[in-house]
Protein backbone atom coordinates (compact mmCIF):
# COMPACT_ATOMS: atom_id res chain seq x y z
CA UNK A 1 0.00 0.00 0.00
CA UNK A 2 1.45 3.60 -0.93
CA UNK A 3 1.68 6.35 1.70
CA UNK A 4 -0.39 8.24 -0.18
CA UNK A 5 -3.53 6.02 -0.06
CA UNK A 6 -2.26 5.51 3.69
CA UNK A 7 -2.82 8.65 4.53
CA UNK A 8 -6.00 8.87 3.06
CA UNK A 9 -7.46 6.09 4.65
CA UNK A 10 -6.47 7.55 8.25
CA UNK A 11 -7.83 10.86 7.03
CA UNK A 12 -11.11 9.36 6.08
CA UNK A 13 -11.25 7.12 9.46
CA UNK A 14 -10.35 10.19 11.61
CA UNK A 15 -13.23 12.58 10.42
CA UNK A 16 -16.08 11.22 12.39
CA UNK A 17 -14.58 11.65 15.75
CA UNK A 18 -13.71 15.35 14.86
CA UNK A 19 -16.93 15.70 14.31
CA UNK A 20 -18.71 14.06 17.45
CA UNK A 21 -15.92 16.64 19.22
CA UNK A 22 -17.61 19.72 17.91
CA UNK A 23 -20.06 18.96 18.37
CA UNK A 24 -20.04 18.16 22.09
CA UNK A 25 -18.08 21.29 22.44
CA UNK A 26 -20.76 23.59 20.68
CA UNK A 27 -23.37 21.59 23.44
CA UNK A 28 -21.08 22.32 26.44
CA UNK A 29 -20.25 25.83 25.27
CA UNK A 30 -24.06 26.39 24.97
CA UNK A 31 -25.73 24.45 27.73
CA UNK A 32 -27.49 27.14 29.18
CA UNK A 33 -28.86 28.82 26.28
CA UNK A 34 -30.03 25.07 25.29
CA UNK A 35 -32.42 24.57 28.82
CA UNK A 36 -32.93 28.23 29.00
CA UNK A 37 -35.01 27.59 25.38
CA UNK A 38 -36.46 24.30 26.74
CA UNK A 39 -38.03 25.98 29.46
CA UNK A 40 -39.72 28.47 27.46
CA UNK A 41 -41.45 25.66 25.64
CA UNK A 42 -42.39 23.75 28.60
CA UNK A 43 -43.24 26.51 29.61
CA UNK A 44 -45.57 27.61 26.74
CA UNK A 45 -46.89 24.29 26.19
CA UNK A 46 -48.23 24.29 30.24
CA UNK A 47 -49.90 27.53 29.15
CA UNK A 48 -51.35 26.10 25.91
CA UNK A 49 -53.15 23.18 27.53
CA UNK A 50 -54.17 25.09 30.72
CA UNK A 51 -56.49 27.56 28.01
CA UNK A 52 -57.45 24.80 25.98
CA UNK A 53 -59.00 22.71 29.09
CA UNK A 54 -60.12 26.29 30.28
CA UNK A 55 -62.30 26.83 26.97
CA UNK A 56 -63.51 22.77 27.00
CA UNK A 57 -64.86 24.10 30.85
CA UNK A 58 -66.35 26.50 29.72
CA UNK A 59 -67.96 25.01 26.47
CA UNK A 60 -69.33 22.41 29.18
CA UNK A 61 -71.17 25.15 31.16
CA UNK A 62 -73.44 26.73 28.62
CA UNK A 63 -76.92 26.30 29.57
CA UNK A 64 -79.43 24.37 27.13
CA UNK A 65 -82.56 25.62 26.51
CA UNK A 66 -84.94 24.81 28.94
CA UNK A 67 -87.65 23.80 26.65
CA UNK A 68 -86.40 21.05 23.82
CA UNK A 69 -89.30 19.96 20.71
CA UNK A 70 -90.54 17.52 23.22
CA UNK A 71 -91.21 19.66 26.07
CA UNK A 72 -94.50 21.79 26.56
CA UNK A 73 -93.39 25.02 27.36
CA UNK A 74 -96.10 25.67 30.06
CA UNK A 75 -94.58 22.68 31.79
CA UNK A 76 -91.77 25.25 32.63
CA UNK A 77 -92.22 27.22 36.13
CA UNK A 78 -90.85 30.39 36.85
CA UNK A 79 -88.11 30.81 39.46
CA UNK A 80 -90.02 31.33 43.18
CA UNK A 81 -89.45 35.02 44.49
CA UNK A 82 -88.54 34.83 48.48
CA UNK A 83 -91.31 36.99 49.97
CA UNK A 84 -89.45 38.73 51.86
CA UNK A 85 -87.58 40.78 48.85
CA UNK A 86 -90.97 43.12 48.76
CA UNK A 87 -90.51 43.49 52.01
CA UNK A 88 -89.21 46.87 53.07
CA UNK A 89 -86.16 47.61 54.97
CA UNK A 90 -86.71 47.69 58.78
CA UNK A 91 -85.87 50.79 60.63
CA UNK A 92 -83.33 51.33 62.49
CA UNK A 93 -83.77 50.16 65.73
CA UNK A 94 -82.93 53.00 68.52
CA UNK A 95 -79.66 52.61 70.07
CA UNK A 96 -80.36 52.47 74.17
CA UNK A 97 -76.98 53.56 74.93
CA UNK A 98 -77.17 57.08 72.97
CA UNK A 99 -78.82 60.02 75.10
CA UNK A 100 -81.87 61.20 74.72
CA UNK A 101 -82.38 64.75 73.29
CA UNK A 102 -85.41 66.64 75.04
CA UNK A 103 -86.44 69.47 72.44
CA UNK A 104 -87.05 72.85 73.57
CA UNK A 105 -90.32 74.01 74.89
CA UNK A 106 -92.66 75.35 72.19
CA UNK A 107 -93.50 78.84 72.74
CA UNK A 108 -97.22 79.50 73.08
CA UNK A 109 -98.41 81.56 69.98
CA UNK A 110 -99.92 84.93 70.90
CA UNK A 111 -103.36 85.16 71.25
CA UNK A 112 -105.00 88.25 73.59
CA UNK A 113 -107.77 87.53 76.24
CA UNK A 114 -110.63 89.88 76.38
CA UNK A 115 -109.59 92.63 78.24
CA UNK A 116 -113.13 93.02 79.86
CA UNK A 117 -115.61 90.48 81.80
CA UNK A 118 -118.31 92.34 79.78
CA UNK A 119 -118.00 94.81 76.80
CA UNK A 120 -119.51 95.24 73.66
CA UNK A 121 -117.47 95.97 70.37
CA UNK A 122 -117.39 99.66 69.30
CA UNK A 123 -115.42 100.81 66.81
CA UNK A 124 -113.76 98.63 64.82
CA UNK A 125 -109.91 98.58 63.81
CA UNK A 126 -110.01 100.47 59.91
CA UNK A 127 -107.05 102.05 57.89
CA UNK A 128 -109.70 103.64 55.71
CA UNK A 129 -111.39 106.62 57.44
CA UNK A 130 -114.19 106.31 59.31
CA UNK A 131 -116.09 109.24 61.05
CA UNK A 132 -115.09 110.35 64.63
CA UNK A 133 -118.12 112.23 66.07
CA UNK A 134 -116.27 113.51 69.08
CA UNK A 135 -113.80 116.02 66.70
CA UNK A 136 -116.47 115.97 63.79
CA UNK A 137 -114.12 114.50 60.55
CA UNK A 138 -113.24 111.52 58.76
CA UNK A 139 -109.93 109.36 60.36
CA UNK A 140 -108.50 105.96 60.05
CA UNK A 141 -109.27 104.14 63.50
CA UNK A 142 -106.09 102.19 64.42
CA UNK A 143 -107.79 100.36 67.35
CA UNK A 144 -109.85 98.26 68.80
CA UNK A 145 -113.00 100.08 71.03
CA UNK A 146 -114.74 98.08 74.00
CA UNK A 147 -117.78 99.55 75.62
CA UNK A 148 -118.22 98.81 79.06
CA UNK A 149 -119.39 100.51 81.86
CA UNK A 150 -117.11 103.54 83.68
CA UNK A 151 -115.16 102.04 86.17
CA UNK A 152 -114.98 98.38 84.98
CA UNK A 153 -111.71 96.60 85.16
CA UNK A 154 -109.79 96.81 81.94
CA UNK A 155 -107.37 93.51 82.57
CA UNK A 156 -104.21 92.47 81.05
CA UNK A 157 -104.33 90.54 77.94
CA UNK A 158 -101.00 89.22 77.51
CA UNK A 159 -97.99 88.21 80.12
CA UNK A 160 -95.61 90.99 79.58
CA UNK A 161 -94.06 93.72 81.12
CA UNK A 162 -94.99 97.68 81.38
CA UNK A 163 -92.68 99.90 79.46
CA UNK A 164 -94.78 103.25 79.65
CA UNK A 165 -97.51 104.95 82.03
CA UNK A 166 -98.78 107.99 81.24
CA UNK A 167 -101.97 110.37 82.09
CA UNK A 168 -103.60 113.33 80.76
CA UNK A 169 -106.76 114.59 80.16
CA UNK A 170 -107.08 114.14 76.53
CA UNK A 171 -106.22 110.61 76.57
CA UNK A 172 -106.44 109.50 80.22
CA UNK A 173 -104.27 107.09 81.41
CA UNK A 174 -101.99 104.75 78.94
CA UNK A 175 -100.63 101.94 79.98
CA UNK A 176 -98.09 100.17 77.20
CA UNK A 177 -97.01 97.16 77.56
CA UNK A 178 -94.58 94.99 75.90
CA UNK A 179 -95.01 91.07 75.20
CA UNK A 180 -93.15 87.92 73.37
CA UNK A 181 -92.08 88.28 69.90
CA UNK A 182 -92.60 91.71 69.43
CA UNK A 183 -95.67 92.48 70.28
CA UNK A 184 -96.68 95.29 72.39
CA UNK A 185 -100.11 96.57 73.49
CA UNK A 186 -101.37 100.16 74.39
CA UNK A 187 -104.45 100.60 76.39
CA UNK A 188 -105.80 104.42 76.82
CA UNK A 189 -109.11 105.76 78.13
CA UNK A 190 -108.00 104.32 81.38
CA UNK A 191 -108.51 105.62 84.78
CA UNK A 192 -107.35 104.30 88.46
CA UNK A 193 -104.02 103.14 87.11
CA UNK A 194 -101.29 102.17 89.55
CA UNK A 195 -98.98 100.60 87.66
CA UNK A 196 -95.22 101.65 86.54
CA UNK A 197 -92.69 100.48 84.27
CA UNK A 198 -90.78 97.76 84.74
CA UNK A 199 -93.74 95.92 86.11
CA UNK A 200 -94.45 92.65 85.46
CA UNK A 201 -97.95 91.36 84.64
CA UNK A 202 -99.37 88.64 83.67
CA UNK A 203 -102.72 87.55 81.54
CA UNK A 204 -106.08 88.54 83.17
CA UNK A 205 -103.76 90.94 86.12
CA UNK A 206 -105.97 94.24 86.46
CA UNK A 207 -104.51 97.06 84.99
CA UNK A 208 -107.01 99.94 85.65
CA UNK A 209 -110.51 100.99 85.48
CA UNK A 210 -112.64 101.79 81.84
CA UNK A 211 -112.79 106.13 82.01
CA UNK A 212 -115.78 108.44 80.56
CA UNK A 213 -113.72 111.55 81.12
CA UNK A 214 -110.83 111.62 78.53
CA UNK A 215 -111.54 113.62 76.01
CA UNK A 216 -109.88 111.75 73.05
CA UNK A 217 -113.35 109.84 71.81
CA UNK A 218 -115.51 111.07 74.44
CA UNK A 219 -118.51 111.30 72.59
CA UNK A 220 -118.29 107.32 72.13
CA UNK A 221 -119.55 107.32 75.73
CA UNK A 222 -116.97 105.09 78.35
CA UNK A 223 -114.75 102.68 76.54
CA UNK A 224 -111.66 100.96 76.40
CA UNK A 225 -109.06 101.86 73.77
CA UNK A 226 -106.92 99.02 72.55
CA UNK A 227 -103.91 99.60 70.03
CA UNK A 228 -101.85 96.61 68.99
CA UNK A 229 -98.14 96.88 67.33
CA UNK A 230 -95.87 93.65 65.81
CA UNK A 231 -92.00 95.08 65.75
CA UNK A 232 -93.62 98.94 66.62
CA UNK A 233 -96.52 98.69 63.25
CA UNK A 234 -99.87 98.74 63.96
CA UNK A 235 -101.92 95.90 63.42
CA UNK A 236 -106.13 94.73 63.84
CA UNK A 237 -106.59 93.49 67.44
CA UNK A 238 -109.34 91.46 66.16
CA UNK A 239 -106.61 89.00 64.43
CA UNK A 240 -105.45 88.01 67.70
CA UNK A 241 -108.61 88.23 69.71
CA UNK A 242 -109.45 85.34 71.73
CA UNK A 243 -113.69 85.94 71.07
CA UNK A 244 -115.84 88.55 70.17
CA UNK A 245 -118.60 90.11 71.89
CA UNK A 246 -119.41 89.06 75.10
Amino acid sequence: MSKQTKRTKEKRQGAPNQTGVKVAQFFKKNIYVILMIICILAIATMITLAVVLNNNNDSDTVLKPIVSGDENPDDVKPPVKDPDDNKPDEPDKPDDNKPSVTPPPVKEDFVMANPLDEFTLGQIYSEEHVFNPTHNYWHPHEGLDFAAAAGSNVKCVFDGTVKEVTNDSYSGATVTIEHQDGFTTVYKLLSDVTLKAGDKVSKGDVIGKVSDTALEEIADGAHLHLELYKDGVKINPMDYLLSGDK
